[in-house]
C-alpha cells in the first residue's frame, strides 16, 4: 500500500490541479478554490483513518474536532460571547474535545478494522454528502452560488479519497515481479460485504444526507460550462 506522503502529494496534486481548471473556466473564486483544495487533500487521508495508529487518524480527527468547536462558538454561545461568558466559552470546547477524543474517536476505533468499511466507495460517498450539508450549513444558503460550493465541496473530499483507494490498488501489483499482491482488491470496493450491519447504517446514513443535500442540477448545469476555460 502507499505511504502517508505518496497519499498526502497526490491527494494535493490532482486537487489543486482540479480547483485550478475550476478557477480559470471562472466557475469559483480564489478563497473558493483554495478551500477545495484543503478539502480534497484532507480527502486523500480519510480512507486512512480506520487505521488506529495512523497519522491520518489524528489529523482528521483534530480537524473535525476544531471544526465542531467552530461552529459550537458560532451558532450555539452567541449569548455568551455577548455577554463575554468566560467559563462557557472556555468549557464547551473542552467538553466537545473530550467527547470527541475519549468517546466518538474510541467508539470508532472499535467499530473499525483496517481496510474495512473506510476503504469503500459508500463511505467516501457518506464523507462527501457530509461534507455538502456541512458546507450548506455554515454558508448562507441565500449566498448565490451556495449550492454550487456546497456540492464541489463534497465532490473534491470524494475525489480525495478516490485517489487513495486507487492508489492502494496500484501498489497491491508488483510490477517488478509481475504479480499481484494478497492485498489487492480490499482497498478500492463498493462497501464492506464483512460487515453488512456497518455497511447498512453507513447506506441509510448516506441516503439521508443526499435527501438533505440541495438541489444538484445547478451544479451540474454550471460545471459542464467550459467556455471560459483557458490552459494558457
Amino acid at each position: 500500500m502507499a505511504n502517508f506522503s505518496t497519499h498526502f502529494n497526490s491527494a494535493a496534486l490532482v486537487s489543486g490541479a482540479a480547483s485550478a481548471a475550476l478557477l480559470s473556466a471562472n466557475h469559483i473564486e480564489l478563497n473558493t478554490a483554495l478551500w477545495l483544495w484543503f478539502l480534497g487533500t484532507i480527502g486523500g487521508l480519510l480512507p486512512d483513518i480506520d487505521s488506529d495508529n495512523s497519522t491520518s487518524l489524528d489529523i482528521i480527527f483534530n480537524l473535525f474536532t476544531i471544526c465542531i468547536v467552530l461552529l459550537s462558538i458560532r451558532y450555539f454561545t452567541s449569548d455568551a460571547i455577548n455577554e463575554r461568558q468566560f467559563l462557557l466559552l472556555i468549557g464547551l470546547p473542552v467538553v466537545i474535545h473530550i467527547f470527541i477524543k475519549y468517546g466518538i474517536r474510541n467508539i470508532f476505533e472499535w467499530q473499525t478494522i483496517h481496510r474495512g468499511i473506510c476503504h469503500s466507495l459508500l463511505f467516501l460517498l457518506f464523507c462527501g454528502l457530509l461534507t455538502t450539508n456541512i458546507t450548506m450549513f455554515i454558508l448562507n444558503t441565500k449566498l448565490q452560488g451556495a449550492d454550487l460550493i456546497g456540492w464541489l465541496s463534497g465532490m473534491f473530499v470524494f475525489g480525495g479519497g478516490f485517489i487513495h483507494l486507487l492508489l492502494d490498488e496500484i501498489y497491491s501489483v508488483d510490477l517488478a515481479n509481475v504479480r499481484i499482491k494478497r492485498s489487492f482488491g480490499s482497498a478500492l470496493k463498493l462497501t464492506d460485504f464483512s460487515n453488512l450491519t456497518l455497511s447498512s447504517f453507513f447506506l441509510i446514513i448516506t441516503a439521508v444526507l443526499f435527501w438533505l443535500a440541495p438541489p444538484i442540477e445547478s451544479t451540474l448545469t454550471t460545471l459542464s460550462d467550459w467556455q471560459f476555460f483557458k490552459l494558457w
